[in-house]
């Protein structure tokens, strides 16, 4: 095919991939529309300034208020507000020491210098240094050894070159996998101490020029972040941790350092030079280590602190028992403009816009409940406190939760339930990107075909929103009590995702360095609240709710597959080494100078699940989203009656997936389709509760957890059986 056929072919495909949108009523539009010039008109510079003209962190006073802001204006736009307090136990270190022993006693600051052009970099008082929250009290005197990103497949690699991290500290990048993973692996091999560092690779200098003359991390930036606490209330277990100066599950003192003292530390490193996938960004060649001796300090005042949740609520005219939930979070690790603050802005901007067109007589149908949350960056706490304390109310009530965090410009991502992909298309369909004029829908469009095309493949069909795994405020909300969510942002991929920004968790996530790179003008703000707004008037005022099912069955279709593909291939992987092992093949084909050792046979005690059963009620389900689906796009005027039992139906179907002990291997969790990842670097589980069980080689856990997800998808395929018919019969 010529390029001239080509390159129509292709535009016809990306405009065919957007399914037929539900018509929107003259009324629902005309608000919109209202609601938009609302936003247009609204001060986001003077609020993001605001809001980042301090640091955020909890505990702090600006951060204090902030939420006082965020209660005052709600009020002033018609909101009634509750601010919701939790006292939580945080664990900042006061004092951090990394230095290298021996002649050479280079040691690492933890501090950010300023940067020319941003004055709020010059300020040091508030400003946490580099660290890790919740680190465990501690001083070691101890050999450094380098093990890449401190993943499990590490550890076996670094084992199979002869060395161990046993009694050693361990220094690791910052990405793959939560930071929270990378110190309890090292723990659970012998390590005595983590040192944690963002490779020049991930962010830095090898991304673009660095801030201030491009976006990009320095040698000097250094992250922030927690290393998990299981508690979030005044509860003993809690009292112990403050007492103890660590958590029940990490013991060893952990900091973290930017990649221009993480160079001098690589430096002075011997041993062998590094396996080829483990060298990283910086202009040497990087070693193994366990030569040169460190000493590393940690000490934390492990004091309680206060969260501050703000919950706005505009009772519904027609349905006040049925709200529909938005959140971001307000704390930061510094001054946050990038994450979350961009993000509270647009929060602002959409009530007062809605607040406006209440006061006016244009109340929505359903309780708009809006949420500031607190104490995100310290482990999701203020979100998940709110939502155990109301969870009763919450399991009655709650429609749709609608969250964001860090945000850019660029493209918009939306994450979150399968079935709300047909509500995702219809608002991106109809808002136009600032920087190209094209519709946000045909954005999205076009980057999915080309990103496919770039790696040789098509695309057809719709998109289809990512399961949620963790990492934000959505996560009790999607996994807990089973709220249909959706996780939305905008950006490019070269400026960062959710978890990497250029200077995330960094001093330099400043009010000027995201005017200047991360939406210059605050367009994709504006247009990130014109988007949020759309999604939660659409669900609130909508006479049936906006869900469609067809991919929701087909994505658990995928599922499936793909457990079943993935445990299978990890069989035969095991059973492929244990096989070499046996015919002494990896001693041979071992490299003499690398020193190569074989690898640890797996203990492969493998049974077959059958999915079978979870299969066949798959397919019944796919058949009933297809036929509710093609009912609710024909379905004209319908009655109270009608809409009520449809929406009573529709509304049943995400707690049908709920197994009320929650999941066998981590009861927290209770949602059958969905859980963040358990396995280093995987950000969603697919069908958690028979993984973990395969996982674990709980073998009749598994088959049990089987049975029960194809119950819950037959009883999905009841409900929306239900919902058609109540949609074909006619009214009286």
């Amino acid at each position: 095919m010529t390029m001239k056929l080509l390159l129509p072919a292709l535009l016809l495909t990306v405009a065919m991939a957007t399914p037929a949108q539900t018509a929107i009523a003259p009324a629902q539009r005309e608000l919109e529309q209202s609601v938009d010039a609302s936003i247009a008109a609204a001060d986001l510079d003077g609020w993001l300034k605001r809001l980042t003209s301090a640091p955020n962190q909890v505990g702090s006073l600006h951060n204090k208020e902030n939420a006082e802001f965020i209660a005052a204006s709600l009020r002033s736009w018609g909101w009634q507000v509750a601010v919701e307090q939790t006292r939580v136990l945080v664990a900042y270190p006061t004092v951090q020491k990394l230095s290298l022993a021996g002649g050479d006693r280079y040691a690492a600051d933890f501090g950010e210098p300023a940067v020319a052009g941003d004055p709020d970099t010059t300020r040091r008082d508030g400003v946490l240094p580099g660290m890790e929250a919740y680190a465990a009290d501690g001083s070691v005197d101890a050999p450094l050894i380098y093990v890449n990103e401190g993943l499990s497949k590490d550890y076996d690699e670094l084992a199979r070159s002869g060395q161990s991290v046993e009694g050693k500290v361990v220094l690791v990048k910052s990405t793959g996998a939560g930071r929270w993973v990378k110190p309890r692996l090292a723990q659970q091999h012998g390590a005595v101490g983590v040192v944690i560092y963002s490779d020049p690779d991930a962010d830095g200098f090898a991304k673009g020029d660095v801030y201030p003359d491009g976006a990009w991390r320095t040698p000097r930036t250094l992250q922030r972040g927690t290393l998990g606490i299981d508690s979030v209330l005044d509860t003993k277990s809690a009292k112990t941790f403050q007492a103890n100066r660590h958590t029940d599950d990490l013991r060893l003192p952990v900091v973290t350092i930017g990649y221009g003292d993480a160079e001098h530390f690589l430096r002075a490193l011997g041993g062998p030079a590094v396996p080829n996938r483990w060298q990283g960004g910086l202009p040497l060649t990087y070693h193994i280590g366990g030569d040169a001796t460190v000493h590393l300090e940690v000490r934390s005042p492990w004091e309680w602190r206060t969260l501050y949740n703000v919950v706005g609520t505009l009772r519904g005219s027609e349905y006040p028992d049925e709200w529909v939930i938005r959140g971001v979070h307000h704390d930061a690790w510094v001054y946050g403009a990038w994450d979350p603050l961009a993000g509270t802005t647009a929060l602002l901007a959409e009530a007062r816009a809605i607040g406006e067109q209440a006061r006016a007589g244009h109340r929505p149908r359903r309780t708009l409940v809006f949420a500031s949350w607190d104490g995100e960056e310290l482990g999701i706490l203020g979100s998940k406190a709110w939502t155990d304390r109301h969870a009763a109310e919450l399991a009655r009530k709650a429609v749709f939760y609608l969250n964001n965090d860090t945000t850019g410009r660029g493209f918009l991502a939306a994450a979150g339930d399968p079935s709300l992909a047909n509500l995702v298309d219809s608002v991106a369909d109809e808002l136009r990107d600032p920087e190209t004029g094209a519709t946000v829908q045909a954005r999205r469009l076009a980057k999915r075909a080309v990103d496919a095309a770039e790696k040789g493949k098509d695309v057809d069909g719709g998109i289809v929103p990512q399961r949620l795994g963790t990492g934000s405020d959505y996560l009790a909300f999607a996994h807990r009590l089973g709220v249909p969510s959706l996780h939305v942002r905008y950006g490019y991929d070269r400026d960062g995702d959710d978890e990497n920004v250029p200077v995330y968790h960094s001093l330099y996530d400043t009010y000027a360095h995201y005017q200047r790179f991360g939406d210059p003008g605050l367009a994709y703000v504006n247009l990130l609240a014109r988007t949020n707004a759309r999604l939660v008037l659409r669900v609130a005022n909508a006479d049936i709710l906006p869900w469609r099912y067809t991919a929701f069955a087909l994505s658990l279709g995928k599922d499936i597959d793909r457990l079943a593909t993935g445990t299978a291939a990890e069989h035969r992987d095991a059973v492929r080494r244990n096989t070499l092992l046996e015919h002494d093949a990896y001693r041979l084909a071992a490299v003499a100078y690398r020193h190569e050792q074989p690898p640890s046979p797996v203990n492969d005690a493998w049974q077959e699940i059958d999915l079978g059963p979870l299969h066949d009620a798959q397919r019944e389900l796919l058949a009933a989203a297809q036929a509710y689906d093609q009912a609710a796009a024909a379905a004209g005027t319908i009655t109270a009656t009608q809409s009520a039992g449809v929406n009573r139906a529709l509304r049943e179907i995400a707690p049908a997936f709920l197994q009320a002990s929650g999941l066998p291997q981590r009861s927290w969790y209770r949602h059958l389709l969905q859980a963040p990842g358990r396995r280093e670097g995987e950000d969603t589980a697919p069908l958690p509760g028979i993984g973990d069980a395969i996982d674990a080689r709980a073998w009749d856990e598994a088959r049990d957890e089987v049975r029960l997800t194809a119950v819950a998808t037959r009883r999905a395929s009841a409900l929306l059986t239900q919902a058609t018919a109540i949609l074909a019969a006619r009214p009286r």
